[in-house]
């Protein structure tokens, strides 16, 4: 995985835990149906939030082979 990759990982994932936030708001608000309206705003942003973050780390994959450490034994 490549620096860009780690950078974009990292990024979708504090997208991640301000939706989780943002679902919690709201789910408080109606507390007889807070497990639905979570479910309801949590999926809602986190599907697309996978499947946009899945793209972009294929896309910033590059062609380049990676650098490998060689052990070296004493």
């Amino acid at each position: 995985m490549n620096m860009r990759q780690k950078i974009a990982v990292v990024i979708i994932d504090v997208l991640i835990l301000i939706e989780l936030c943002v679902g919690m708001y709201f789910a408080v608000g109606d507390p007889d149906n807070f497990q639905s309206v979570f479910f309801k705003v949590f999926l809602g942003t986190f599907i697309p939030t996978i499947a946009l973050g899945i793209f972009i780390v294929k896309k910033l994959k590059s062609s380049e082979p990676e650098e490998v450490q060689e052990k070296v034994e004493s």
